[in-house]
Formats: C-alpha cells, structure tokens, sequence
C-alpha cells in the first residue's frame, strides 16, 4: 500500500487516459509507452540520415497536449539565429501543421511535402508510412540547417521505446496543465532523464490539485525555470494553425523556450549577433 500511495504521487501509471483538447484545433495524438508498436533504434529516422545539422524534438506528454503549436512558435523562435526546417512526423490525417504553410510547395521526394512560412520550410508527411516503418529526415542542400521535428504519435512511441533516443536539452516536452497530463508527461521526462524544457499549456498559475500530481521530474524542472507557460488562445482553439502569424503570447513563449534550448545547439555558422532573451521571460513564465 506505501509503494502504490508513493507511485500515484509520482505519477507513476500503467494506463495513459486521454487529455483535454488544447493549444489549437490539432489532431495530433502522442501515443506513449504500452501501445502495440514498437520499434528499435536502427529504425529512427536521424539513424538512417545525415540530418545536417543540430534537431530539436518537441515531443507531446499525452494526447492532444498541442504539440504542433508549441513546435512552430520554437521553431519560429529559433529562425531569428537560425536556418530552420520544420518537419512533422504525424501521420498526415493527424497533422497539427496541415495549413501552416503560407505557400505550398508541392512534394519533395517520396515522403514529404513541403511549404514555406516566412523563414521557415515546412515538411509534411505525404502519405502514412507502411508496417510503422519511419522514413528518414528529408534532405536539402543546406547542410547548416537546423531541425525542428513535430514528434507525432508514431515517431514519439518509437522514441520512448528507444532508450537514449530523447536527447537532454534538445527536447520540449509539451503538456497540458491538468492532472491527468502532468501525470502521463512524467513517463516522457523519465525517458529524457529529466534534461527536457517543458512547454505548460494553460493557465500562469496551476491549480493546487496538478502540483500535487507532479512527478519529481516535472517539480525539479519547475524548480529550475524550465518550465514556460504557453497561454491558450481561444482563436487558434476554434481555426487550428494557419498561415497567419502566431499570436504574441505564444510566439513569446516560444521564443522563450528557443533561448532556453540554445546552450544545448551549437552555435549558428552564420555570423549573427542573437538577441539576448529578457530575465524575466514571457508573461506567466511558470517558475
């Protein structure tokens, strides 16, 4: 009985419930760990790949954390220093970036197509891989572009059944700021061993009842100011992700979330003098 009252405040569960709907009007699901499929490291894509440059993963905790929202305004974030490809793994039914592109670009090889968004190319996947085979990160002929890579739930699964495969530092973990999502986005972290930035979904303060839930990880990131709120807004609740700009409170956090990943990306080749990010982050910054 001590061991199960230890493992519920841990947020140690065998089951994954589903989370409420968020960010934007996104059909991404994040499967986690206990789903029927699997796969091994040979088969990750950046395995197969030259990437050609630093990848970001932003990752969801649980279904419908709003993944795909939080990996444009990252990316965005990280286009002022940097080249950036934009890559969606999610089956493409269940994109979250389906209309984020500005211009459409037609298909580029086999898998992906591509779009344009301000300084950002967009990839998408063309059509559903087959025996949950993954295909690789597609190429260009900038070999100094950074990768944001949209998880989406098969490329997720195969993540966290991959152990080391969720680089410390190089991750965002995105959740909702409910009981059940902090719960199921613990097992995420256990896989990053607690090197991830998480990106809260919510509201700036959190209900007593989810900081009981929190597992240790997610509290000792919240301890160290790696946790950034990302406000709801309700006009991308109803349209989903379009070619519009982001609205300002999210494309903040996610500029804020850009700086905090930036120690674990090496320094961009072009020689470009970056922002400095304000002390106090965008507003609501969950500490």
């Amino acid at each position: 009985m001590r061991a199960a009252v230890i493992a519920i405040r841990a947020g140690v569960f065998d089951g994954a419930d589903n989370a409420d709907a968020v960010v934007g009007a996104e059909a991404s699901s994040a499967v986690i760990a206990g789903t029927a499929w699997r796969s091994d490291r040979n088969q990750l894509p950046w395995t197969r790949a030259d990437a050609g440059g630093p990848v970001v993963l932003a990752v969801a905790g649980h279904a419908g954390a709003g993944a795909s929202t939080v990996a444009l305004a990252v990316a965005e974030g990280l286009a002022e220093d940097w080249r950036v490809r934009l890559v969606d793994y999610a089956e493409p039914a269940r994109s979250g970036l389906a209309a984020a592109s500005a211009i459409e670009l037609g298909t580029d090889g086999a898998w992906w197509r591509r779009g344009r968004r301000g300084r950002l190319d967009v990839f998408r996947l063309a059509r559903c891989p087959a025996d949950g085979e993954l295909p690789p990160l597609p190429k260009t002929d900038d070999a100094e572009r950074l990768v944001v890579v949209d998880a989406g739930g098969s490329l997720t699964t195969a993540l966290l059944d991959s152990p080391g495969s969720l680089v410390p530092g190089a991750l965002v973990v995105v959740t909702r700021v409910t009981v059940p999502a902090v719960r199921q986005t613990e097992h995420v972290l256990a896989a990053a061993d607690g090197g991830a930035v998480v990106a809260a979904v919510g509201p700036a303060r959190w209900p007593r009842a989810v900081e009981a839930s929190c597992g240790p990880r997610l509290a000792e990131l919240r301890s160290r100011h790696r946790v950034v709120r990302v406000p709801i807004d309700r006009r991308l609740e109803t349209t989903g992700l379009t070619g519009d700009r982001l609205p300002k409170p999210v494309a903040a956090a996610g500029r804020w979330l850009a700086a905090l990943l930036m120690p674990a990306v090496p320094p961009p080749p072009r020689h470009r003098r970056r922002a400095e990010p304000s002390r106090t982050g965008p507003a609501g910054d969950s500490r």
